[in-house]
């Protein structure tokens, strides 16, 4: 619950879902009709203080919504009108219960790690970024070489594709879908993307308390860091990459309907939903 309950609450939509968008117009009409005051996104990052934004949408709008809030501690509930939507915590049926849920603040904030990655180039801090599920250093059509090390210690060269480095919330997104584990604690997992040679036989999972680093040591090759598959930068050869644990968590609202090991749900076809 919120130490500071408001009446004030922040919506954003799916600009790509017209099923979102006409969802918003409905749950800003239940806010006002509960005696709710109702902002934009672009509202907040102005400054506007709410209790709790709804995210509208897939998993992609409730990433992109929990990074900006995570800096602003404003907790963020997902309602899924995407194709998986794993994240959110309601259903697009349960849109009005959604909302009660915030307007009554009878509901839980689970506090996710995020993973920070920072961008070196010739020792100078070039890019830096928090992600909520996973950040992967690769994104080239071309076989990269990339040096590995935790805390210090050489973990050795990886070839092949690039390397996926995973939150507790992304075990069950791009990692999983690689090869990597399903954690249901706050970690750091490490999966190396379709290696052709690597030290590293399977995936690793890391205390979250490790500082990672990578190197590029491709030639000819730029690959990409990409965070959430959102946002990316193109890195050099000889480039360094520092991932640890994020000091800003990110707020989910847990409203309590499903637990953490009953939402886990594998279809045969080797799918999370």
């Amino acid at each position: 619950m919120p130490d500071t309950p408001s009446n004030r609450f922040a919506i954003v939509a799916s600009e790509s879902r017209e099923s979102a968008q006409k969802a918003a117009e409905h749950a800003r009409e239940r806010f006002t009709q509960a005696g709710a005051e109702v902002f934009s996104l672009e509202q907040v990052l102005a400054g506007q203080d709410v209790a709790a934004l709804l995210s509208l949408g897939g998993d992609g709008t409730l990433l992109h919504a929990a990074r900006l809030m995570a800096p602003r501690s404003i907790p963020v509930l997902g309602v899924n009108f995407g194709r998986l939507g794993y994240l959110c915590s309601a259903q697009a049926s349960q849109l009005n219960e959604a909302v009660d849920v915030l307007c009554s603040h009878s509901f839980k904030v689970d506090a996710r790690d995020m993973v920070r990655t920072r961008v070196f180039n010739r020792r100078e801090e070039v890019w830096q970024v928090d992600a909520l599920n996973e950040v992967l250093v690769g994104g080239s059509t071309r076989t990269l070489t990339l040096e590995l090390s935790a805390n210090g210690e050489p973990l050795g060269l990886v070839r092949g594709d690039g390397v996926i480095i995973a939150t507790r919330t992304g075990s069950s997104a791009y990692a999983y879908s690689a090869g990597g584990p399903i954690l249901l604690m706050e970690a750091l997992i490490m999966v190396t993307s379709n290696e052709i040679t690597s030290g590293i036989a399977t995936p690793v999972v890391f205390p979250r308390e490790t500082t990672l680093r990578l190197a590029n040591r491709s030639r000819g090759v730029r690959p990409y860091v990409i965070a959430d598959g959102q946002k990316d930068y193109q890195i050099d050869e000889g480039t360094e990459i520092e991932i640890f644990t994020s000091p800003i968590k990110a707020l989910l609202v847990d409203p309590g309907w499903v637990s953490a090991v009953g939402k886990l749900k594998i279809d045969p076809g080797g799918s999370v939903a």
